[in-house]
């Protein structure tokens, strides 16, 4: 490289990505052939609201990028005919348009060269043969979604939620593969953009569309500052929703939760900040707990909720409080009802205990009976034991 190369990080928390899913790396061959029809391609490959964002000449900058990275080139001259600011960008573009292209580090080398307009040094992270493995490996990983691949779009993508809730583990070291869908495929950990990949990937394969959005985020297990992060967003019968799995993921204890699953801006934004550049999310009603049933207007619609699930029996009661962000008196309020219709309902019976748990950010309450975990002589006066830990809080509540 000469001597005014420069190394850029380009990070990936930056960019909004356009939706493609290739059965075999060799397809994206076909991507590059017709990328000047843009209406041929997202027909084929998904939404086309990221392509159509760029100009024509980042359009030739992105094309000679994905050609280069493809076809694992050294160097990679893209011509100049867009500022070399904006090289960058399209560079993460690239890299997330594609969860496939998960060989590429967000690490790149830039420089001007007279003639040839720039030239951009990829790192690669593995040979170009043991890409390929992985690549043929993953994409026999996906045939474990061939069983939804009939079902409507909304089943399709609780197929997925579920998946990822039931086999990844979010990877608190932080390693580098984390970050793609190598993470998830070969090793069940990853981080937030490597989940949203592979939520992407696997959505894709199924001919759902999605998109990976980086913003920010207030993790509801950490309860901590805002920070970067990443989620997708899906389209469902025509209408742009919020998915969350990897916070959907911190939530889970018992069952799988679905706080974060097709929300609206407004739902979300309460702890999640949401870039400018990604559609917007109007439309409620797709929301997990509505298609199911599980929402609650006030204490009351609550607790009509709560004592009629007791009653059928459920051990493990999920509803979302709707229109209420009083956090501090509304768990007081569902800790008297769950002590109110435990006693109606198990009046006769000792030994149980009921843990509570929320997410005050989106009014979510779990309740869990448990039967036998005390002796029918423990006796005394009900027990509250709080556990906190990061930021969530559970209780559990003995009853005599």
């Amino acid at each position: 490289m000469r001597n005014e190369a420069v190394r850029i990080i380009a990070s990936l928390r930056d960019a909004i990505l356009p939706y493609a899913f290739f059965t075999h790396i060799e397809s994206l061959t076909g991507l590059l052939d017709s990328m000047d029809s843009m209406d041929t391609i997202m027909n084929n490959t998904g939404n086309r609201y990221y392509l159509s964002r760029l100009n024509d000449g980042q359009k030739m900058v992105y094309k000679a990028l994905l050609s280069g990275v493809m076809n694992y080139k050294e160097e990679i001259n893209a011509p100049a005919v867009i500022p070399m600011d904006e090289v960058p960008a399209i560079y993460r573009y690239v890299l997330h348009d594609n969860p496939l292209i998960f060989y590429v580090s967000q690490f790149f080398q830039m420089g001007n060269s007279p003639g040839k307009g720039y030239i951009i040094a990829p790192e690669y992270k593995y040979t170009q043969s043991r890409s390929e493995e992985k690549t043929n490996a993953i994409v026999k990983y996906l045939q474990a979604f061939d069983a939804v691949k009939t079902k409507s779009d909304i089943e399709k993508e609780i197929y997925v939620h579920d998946y990822c809730l039931n086999n990844f583990h979010y990877d608190d070291e932080l390693r580098d593969d984390s970050f793609s869908v190598v993470g998830p495929v070969f090793t069940n950990t990853a981080v937030c953009e490597g989940i949203a990949k592979f939520v992407k990937l696997a959505l894709d394969y199924l001919g759902v569309k999605s998109l990976v959005v980086s913003g920010e985020a207030k993790d509801p297990s950490k309860g901590a500052k805002m920070e970067s992060h990443a989620w997708n967003i899906v389209k469902i019968d025509g209408k742009t929703y919020h998915l969350d799995v990897t916070f959907d993921m911190s939530m889970k204890d018992r069952i799988n939760r679905y706080d974060y699953f097709n929300l609206t801006d407004e739902e979300i934004k309460i702890d999640h900040a949401i870039p400018g550049n990604v559609p917007l999310c109007l439309t409620s009603g797709k929301d997990y707990y509505s298609v199911n049933s599980q929402l609650a207007h006030n204490p009351a619609e609550l607790e009509n909720h709560i004592m009629k699930s007791l009653k059928q029996g459920e051990k493990d009661i999920v509803v979302k409080l709707l229109s209420v962000r009083d956090t501090g008196n509304i768990v007081g309020k569902v800790t008297e009802i769950v002590q109110r219709q435990y006693s109606n309902v198990y009046k006769n019976k000792s030994g149980v205990a009921i843990a509570l748990r929320y997410n005050s950010s989106q009014m979510v309450f779990e309740i869990n009976i448990n039967e036998g975990i005390f002796s029918q002589n423990d006796g005394g006066l009900p027990e509250l034991i709080n556990r906190i830990s990061s930021g969530i809080i559970d209780k559990l509540r003995r009853f005599p």
